[in-house]
């Protein structure tokens, strides 16, 4: 499910580059959308495209499919279609790039690359201690399987953005 059309709106839930994402907001003129911006600016996207009244972060879901989600319009449509797709959307007023939850864990996720780049410890060791140390559901490995190239791209970004090297991508990763 790359797109879902339903009214007035279009639900973009692929991953794609910024001119690939650009391109469906120029190619939807008519449609309110509703995209996937987990691993680039959303605002910088907010202000070229008025057509663009919501992001979420749906590639960084958990097993329970919540995912963030900020809309500039109540639109309680939106809402319901998450809800209709198996999602349970978590509203957030204030967007950044790579949302709280997909930013937080994609540096836990970096580090523990790092930390296996240095001989610290075993994938297996590193899951472990996060797992017992601090109560995660996951470890760091287990959260990034299937992910990497979404956590990657989201580092690229906020390194661009800020220029703070601790967004440096460990190259493992």
């Amino acid at each position: 499910m790359t797109n879902v059309s339903f009214g007035d709106y279009l639900l973009n839930f692929g991953f794609g580059t910024k001119e690939e994402k650009t391109k469906i907001l120029e190619m939807n003129p008519d449609k309110k959308v509703v995209m996937d911006l987990s691993c680039y600016d959303p605002i910088s996207f907010y202000k070229k495209f008025p057509n663009l009244i919501g992001t979420f972060a749906a590639l960084f879901a958990d097993e329970n499919k919540k995912i963030e989600v900020h809309l500039l319009e109540g639109v309680e449509d939106v809402l319901k279609k998450f809800i209709e797709l198996g999602y349970t959307p978590v509203e957030t007023t204030i967007v950044s790039c790579g949302f709280v939850f997909p930013r937080t864990i994609s540096q836990i996720i970096n580090e523990a690359y790092f930390a296996l780049q240095e001989g610290v410890a075993s994938r297996e060791d590193i899951d472990r201690a996060m797992k017992f140390g601090v109560n995660y559901p996951k470890g760091p490995f287990e959260w990034a399987h299937g992910r990497e190239m979404y956590v990657k791209t989201l580092l690229n970004e906020l390194l661009s953005l800020t220029g703070d090297q601790r967004y440096k991508a460990c190259p493992l990763l």
